[in-house]
């Protein structure tokens, strides 16, 4: 008996199959890169990224260790922040506008674009931004209302899958959560905003817990994957929660940090912070599938895809990084990086207004010394945004961390002694498809709940204990850090 964990990512879809106890059985991937029409445009076929879905699942459903170890169930890691019109008789009629597209962008959704953060806060459970879904279909009906016109359903990759394999486009409340149109006290689709935006609540999916049952795979289906009939298809989740369920982020105060492209976290509260507080940390609050149903959400677009934009600039490779940080002295190093070349969010108010920056530079800077800067600002986020957090009233316990930079044992000490927190590194490459697959076994009954399973599928590895003495000779460095990005935000009143 085995799981299978469906991973649609950025640019990669992955399948994996898991054992019970979370051992990797067999994994697939297949690159799923978006085209830029125009500038400050990505976009994908979505078609084409649904065919790789299938692909990668027969991939791993073809795997000799799964001969003697068939899949039982599978469920689905998918983005929030991508949705795309359907006709009624299942055609796509357009292109998957990607997380990055900011054609959207200059359109503000809602029936009042005053209204203050605090109050979205409080309704819905984010701030308005051109990323939500339905700001996207706002963009669709102003710029193609004929495709709208044959439009009978707006769907992202978790919707587009559960159709295709149940018959039925149904989200979790994770991800119903991040469309702008959910009502966060009622925990359903809003029928204020729904109202507002004079939308059918027909065109958007159902919604359904976490690990819920939809279906099983029909015959015919199961012999074009190479899986057996009657496989269970189980609701997943919000990308960001599945990699936090996959590091064991299911109770109050265990931070699920993916140190990935863009670096984000789940901590998952028992109640809701002040809704001042978060919106003054850029923090967004809304449903995560662990154990009280509730998560502070973070996620700041500068991660590793900023320190590789450095390295590409400065030529310096990874093994050269690695190396050179495991010669560093363990106080700061010479040069101060702001590394927000995207922008910034949590916990800075004013984020957007905000740009990379390099200060302290001189004839002997070295590219290592730029590249353990951006680091270092990276860290400081982090650790500023979990600070803010400790003062809302959700302080963290633990740090549970994964993905691709979590390799670095240098990165993950530092942000061990500049949070004052433990960081454990999942002993696991695919969280967010652990995750989804954490969703199976609860539709198909392999766990009898959300704690046993954590327990019995997540397995920490590399522990990194903070360093007082290091955070204390890291002390100025943050107090300037903190003052060098307020005062560059108000030297930058608009974004180039």
């Amino acid at each position: 008996m085995s799981l299978l964990g469906i991973d649609i990512g950025s640019s990669v879809t992955k399948a994996v199959a898991f054992g019970a106890d979370g051992t990797v059985l067999a994994h697939a991937a297949e690159a799923a890169p978006g085209t830029h029409p125009q500038p400050g445009w990505w976009e994908i076929d979505a078609a084409a990224v649904l065919d790789a879905t299938w692909r990668v699942i027969a991939a791993v459903a073809s795997d000799p260790a799964l001969v003697c170890d068939p899949p039982t169930a599978l469920a689905l890691s998918a983005s929030g922040r991508e949705g795309v019109p359907v006709a009624a008789d299942g055609r796509i009629l357009g292109p998957m506008l990607r997380t990055a597209d900011a054609r959207a962008a200059g359109l503000r959704a809602g029936p009042d674009a005053a209204t203050p953060p605090v109050r979205w806060i409080e309704r819905c459970g984010h701030v308005p931004d051109h990323m939500d879904p339905l700001n996207r279909w706002l963009w669709w009906r102003e710029e193609h209302p004929a495709v709208v016109a044959e439009t009978a359903q707006w769907l992202g990759w978790h919707e587009l899958v559960t159709r295709e394999l149940t018959g039925r486009a149904v989200v979790d409340h994770a991800l119903a959560g991040k469309f702008f149109a959910y009502d966060l006290a009622r925990r359903d689709w809003s029928d204020e905003l729904l109202a507002a935006w004079s939308v059918d609540r027909s065109t958007l999916p159902a919604i359904a817990p976490f690990g819920t049952p939809l279906g099983t795979l029909a015959p015919g289906r199961a012999a074009a994957l190479g899986l057996p009939a009657g496989v269970v298809i189980g609701t997943g989740s919000l990308d960001t929660s599945c990699g936090a369920l996959g590091g064991g982020a299911a109770t109050s105060g265990v931070v699920g940090l993916a140190v990935g492209s863009w670096e984000s976290f789940v901590e998952p509260v028992d109640a809701a912070p002040p809704a001042a507080l978060l919106a003054a940390g850029r923090l967004a609050i809304g449903p995560h599938p662990g154990v009280s149903g509730l998560g502070v959400f973070a996620l700041s677009p500068n991660g590793t895809v900023a320190l590789g934009r450095v390295r590409e600039l400065t030529g310096l490779g990874l093994a050269e990084l690695a190396d050179g940080l495991e010669r560093c002295d363990d106080g700061p190093g010479p040069v101060l990086a702001i590394p927000h070349l995207s922008g910034a969010t949590n916990p800075w108010p004013d984020g957007d207004r905000s740009q990379g920056a390099l200060l302290g530079l001189s004839l002997a800077t070295s590219p290592l010394d730029v590249a353990r800067a951006v680091m270092e600002g990276i860290a400081f986020d982090l650790a500023l945004t979990l600070e803010h957090l400790r003062a809302a009233g959700a302080p963290a316990r633990l740090i549970r961390a994964g993905g691709g930079g979590a390799r670095s044992a240098w990165w993950m000490q530092l942000k061990a002694d500049l949070t004052g927190l433990e960081v454990e590194v999942v002993d696991h490459p695919e969280a967010g498809a652990l995750g989804a697959a954490i969703g199976a076994g609860l539709a198909d009954g392999t766990f009898a709940g959300l704690e046993p399973a954590v327990a019995a599928i997540v397995r920490p590895g590399r522990r990194y204990t903070p360093d007082p003495d290091r955070a204390a000779r890291y002390g100025e460095r943050l107090v300037r850090y903190r003052a060098t990005v307020e005062a560059l935000i108000e030297l930058q009143p608009t974004r180039r």
